[in-house]
């Protein structure tokens, strides 16, 4: 399947909509941390100890962050849809696939920034970024 191209006009006026994605994400992507160090911590209880009932709770909390992981991979999904590249979801980390010059590259956006003010070529990745 070949990528979609998008315009810088195309690609900035995804973003309001990019914005509020993930926002909808902080309360997820927080309880995601949250319960991963809590299963960090709980096994490594477990594992000093050997766990008795605290199989249990370590079974709830990865049952949980499963869940929540859901609804973090349903969002990425819906971006993906757009044919827009998710690099990271904490931050978000998005890259849109762009014709400059008669090559591809990525117009590159991170959660925080009001538009999209960069670009980097395909394997320079977010390192690579360059102003506009």
């Amino acid at each position: 399947m070949t990528e979609r191209e998008f315009t810088l006009e195309e690609a900035r006026e995804l973003v309001p909509w990019l914005v509020a994605t993930f926002r909808t994400l902080e309360l997820p992507r927080s309880r995601a941390k949250q319960l991963d160090a809590a299963i960090k911590e709980l096994s490594s209880s477990i594992n000093g100890n050997g766990g008795g009932s605290s199989q249990a709770q370590l079974g709830r909390l990865q049952r949980a962050l499963r869940e929540v992981s859901s609804e973090i991979d349903a969002a990425v999904s819906e971006i993906l849809d757009h044919g827009i590249l998710v690099k990271g979801v904490e931050p978000g980390l998005v890259d849109f696939p762009h014709n400059k010059d008669g090559r591809q590259v990525y117009l590159c956006w991170l959660e925080g920034e009001s538009e999209i003010e960069f670009w980097h070529d395909i394997a320079a990745g977010y390192a690579g970024r360059r102003p506009l």
